[in-house]
């Protein structure tokens, strides 16, 4: 089944934060949170990818996070393609695969939706990626860690040309509980859906117990699924590792706010998503 007709059913389960768990086990420099590691140990991203798997993920999404041209320069379409084929690979024929965009802008920090210039250039570094992922065979696409509204609703529109199911999260980076442009998790959800997503939520910059309150006030607001994936740690954090016993009790909770498609973002590793699939009765966990 696709992932809608999965959500129709029941609750899916994505996998975990890949670039952070790179990182931490000593493949990737502190400060390049790139793909780059697809091209230098490709072999250590499929190996995290079986793991988050075997954990008990039904999604696996393809290691193209931050694979504009802006992040990788010449190597990135290659580096999008492998990623690509490595989760297929792994995915097999039980486990979707899905394509990973994000913003493009998250690393300059200077877009705006009244600066066209910004705009076009966003457009311009998500059209040429697109077809790097849906030329590999994936099954759906998420895209995520839109800090801005005005920038998420500009990838749906180029997006969903593709006619693949989209699902798109959000980031409350501004004020704590809103987008850049100003929008509480609700009027997000409402934004994103009239727009054409398929599936919406929320991703990383807050653990679990503070991302679920606002991926609830979504599933109020809107009669589409929604998608929650919160961090587990973060290195500008002062708080201690968020631990997989946490992440247990977040996907309770999410059960019982029918938030169907829960998952993990930036420091998540197996362990975590282990967890999350206890909870949700796996059966190979």
């Amino acid at each position: 089944m696709g992932l809608l007709e999965r959500l129709r059913d029941g609750f899916v389960l994505g996998d975990g934060g890949y670039l952070m768990a790179l990182r931490l086990r000593g493949f990737i420099e502190k400060g390049a949170m790139t793909p780059q590691v697809i091209a230098t140990h490709p072999e250590e991203v499929t190996r995290l990818t079986r793991e988050f798997r075997d954990a008990g993920a039904d999604v696996l999404q393809t290691l193209t996070f931050f694979g504009t041209r802006n992040m990788l320069g010449e190597e990135a379409e290659a580096i999008n393609r492998s990623a690509c084929r490595i989760a297929r690979k792994v995915a097999g024929d039980n486990r979707l695969v899905a394509g990973n965009l994000n913003s493009p802008s998250i690393t300059h920090k200077d877009y705006h939706p009244e600066d066209e210039s910004k705009r076009d250039r966003t457009r311009a570094w998500l059209d040429e990626q697109l077809p790097w992922i849906t030329d590999e065979s994936v099954d759906f696409l998420i895209l995520e860690t839109f800090s801005w509204l005005d920038e998420a609703l500009l990838a749906i529109e180029i997006a969903k040309q593709t006619g693949l199911t989209l699902v798109t999260t959000v980031s409350l980076e501004g004020q704590g509980d809103r987008t850049f442009d100003g929008y509480d998790a609700a009027e997000c959800a409402r934004r994103l859906a009239d727009a054409g997503s398929d599936v919406v939520g929320l991703n990383c910059i807050c653990p679990p117990d503070n991302l679920l309150q606002h991926a609830a006030a979504m599933r109020a607001s809107v009669e589409t699924p929604i998608c929650c994936q919160p961090s587990a740690w973060h290195s500008w954090w002062k708080a201690p590792t968020v631990y997989p016993e946490s992440f247990g009790e977040f996907t309770r909770l999410a059960i019982e706010e029918d938030i169907r498609f829960v998952g993990s973002c930036c420091g998540a590793g197996p362990e975590h998503v282990e967890e999350m699939a206890r909870v949700l009765g796996r059966n190979n966990v």
